[in-house]
């Protein structure tokens, strides 16, 4: 008896659920228990998902046209993420929270891979009040919000994806004083800002290719408690970000021709990364740029930031640009053309 009784509480091995063109995904997540794969076969799904068990992964036949690609739906399901965050592909939200937004219980370890989210009003992948959540291998293509996101969330890795032409940043993390965040090896282009990290901190950015945005890598303090930065940046090749932005959404002025933008960022490190190409006349503009946030949205001085052994040239109105506030801001090594003000190049 004590050994049929073991043998009926044991756990369910995880499972494999198949699904094609034409099935509900969002039918096999809710049957999904922890531990289980979605597979889905190639095809092109009208479909939006919410996902809101532990340990789940949804994983496509690749992101490119051949392999998996999920598309709007011509009616957009009416669930607690779609009506608080806007239409979104794949939503990965909390168990439990508040009408406020306040996270009680988080999801964890859920993971998407090898699709593509296309066309969305809202966002491409979201995230909210999640902890080890992975995203790679996904493109993530002219959405109306942002490609790749995470709000209020820990433990996150965004790698190997794509994120093209969306509406605000390809990738995003915000609004996590203890964010614990991997972004790396991703590709961004055409989006607002290529990777944008908002009242956050704990970050890692590092061996990604950001070319054709309004601003390549942006991190700012936007004036909530908490502010932002501790965010390493390394490793980057930051090209031609010239796109033009008009003041609205996630830029707080009209935004062009910016590479690295620290705006009120603290103990942040920027090293050893290519910036070329860069150019502008507004706020932003510029290779690796540097000031405080006080004046425009009442957050911090960039305090005890280091910009070290990067490679910057061809960048306007300068390859470093910094306002001269903040203390402990270090400048070292950068093998740059012009900064401002002058003697920051080496």
């Amino acid at each position: 008896m004590i050994a049929a009784s073991a043998a009926a509480s044991a756990p369910a091995a995880a499972a494999t659920i198949i699904i094609g063109p034409g099935q509900s995904i969002q039918r096999a997540v809710n049957h999904a228990r922890p531990g289980d794969t979605i597979l889905l076969k190639p095809g092109v799904y009208h479909q939006s998902v919410l996902i809101r068990t532990n340990g789940i992964t949804l994983r496509g036949s690749g992101a490119s046209s051949g392999g998996t690609v999920l598309k709007p739906p011509k009616t957009v399901p009416n669930n607690l993420c779609n009506a608080s965050f806007g239409p979104a592909g794949i939503c990965i939200l909390a168990r439990d929270v508040t009408s406020q937004g306040v996270v009680i219980k988080q999801v964890r370890n859920d993971t998407v891979t090898g699709l593509a989210v296309t066309g969305f009003a809202g966002n491409g992948v979201f995230g909210y009040g999640t902890s080890g959540m992975t995203v790679t291998e996904v493109a993530a293509v002219n959405d109306g919000g942002y490609g790749i996101s995470r709000f209020d969330s820990t433990r996150t890795l965004f790698a190997r994806d794509i994120a093209s032409g969306n509406s605000e940043a390809g990738f995003y993390v915000g609004d996590s004083p203890d964010a614990d965040t991997v972004v790396r090896d991703n590709v961004a282009t055409g989006n607002q800002s290529g990777i944008f990290v908002r009242h956050a901190r704990e970050v890692q950015v590092f061996g990604n290719l950001l070319t054709g945005n309004c601003q390549g890598i942006f991190v700012l303090d936007d004036g909530q408690p908490g502010g932002a930065g501790n965010v390493t940046i390394t490793g980057n090749r930051v090209v031609g970000n010239n796109k033009l932005c008009p003041a609205g959404g996630d830029t707080p002025v009209t935004f062009q021709g910016g590479g690295i933008l620290l705006l009120g960022a603290t103990h942040t490190t920027v090293a050893a990364n290519r910036v070329a190409g860069n150019a502008g006349k507004q706020l932003n503009s510029g290779g690796i740029v540097v000031v405080s946030a006080q004046g425009l949205t009442h957050g911090s001085n960039p305090d005890f930031d280091t910009i070290a052994a990067n490679r910057a040239h061809r960048d306007q109105p300068a390859d470093l640009l910094w306002d001269g506030s903040g203390t402990g801001v270090h400048f070292a090594g950068n093998r740059c053309g012009t900064s401002i003000p002058g003697g920051l190049c080496h």
